[in-house]
């Protein structure tokens, strides 16, 4: 077994090689993520070239502990800076009240939803990083034996499973898929 693949958009599947799933030594995929588990991933390339794009467990847990701040803009909500780098609020939004203006009903329920989807995003991670640090606990603990699955997260892992349901046509995306989802992730639109 070489790793888990993860659904990180419909018809785009990248692989967490399995020294990519936790900070302990796993030997099958098994031992972190079940097909159908929700998980938070760090993409760590997408190779256009080879059509593959390569994800991270564990790197997106690193540095996240229990008590680290929700920061939305980390959690998929975009956000926009001028060019002194000060973050440029939604329009009806007045920075000095903290108050949206009357007549911008649409935008701020937008900026709501947006908000709301990156805070859930937050606490899958949250519940994640918690299960995986626990997992890390208990295999210390029985030195080194493997232990613990992955918590909840953002992105729907597939995987080897025969009898689960197919929703794409396989895990090859198409070249104009690889290139949109990197424009996004490199802070394109």
């Amino acid at each position: 077994p070489f790793g888990a693949f993860v659904r990180v958009d419909e018809g785009i599947e990248g692989l967490v090689h399995i020294s990519e799933l936790a900070e302990r030594h796993v030997e099958i995929p098994e031992q972190v993520v079940q097909v159908g588990n929700d998980v938070m991933v760090k993409v760590i390339d997408i190779d256009l070239e080879r059509r593959r794009i390569s994800l991270s467990l564990k790197q997106a847990n690193e540095g996240v502990t229990a008590d680290t701040e929700f920061d939305p803009t980390q959690y998929g909500m975009a956000a926009e800076y001028d060019n002194e780098g000060n973050y440029i609020y939604p329009e009806g939004f007045d920075p000095d009240t903290q108050e949206w203006q009357d007549g911008f009903d649409t935008q701020r329920e937008e900026w709501e939803r947006q908000y709301a989807e990156a805070h859930t995003r937050y606490e899958q991670h949250m519940e994640q990083v918690k299960k995986a640090a626990a997992a890390e606990a208990a295999a210390e603990a029985e030195g080194g034996a493997e232990t613990g699955e992955a918590g909840e997260g953002a992105y729907s892992s597939g995987g080897g499973d025969a009898d689960a349901p197919k929703k794409s046509g396989g895990t090859l995306a198409s070249d104009e898929q690889l290139a949109a989802l990197r424009e996004k992730l490199s802070g394109g639109v």
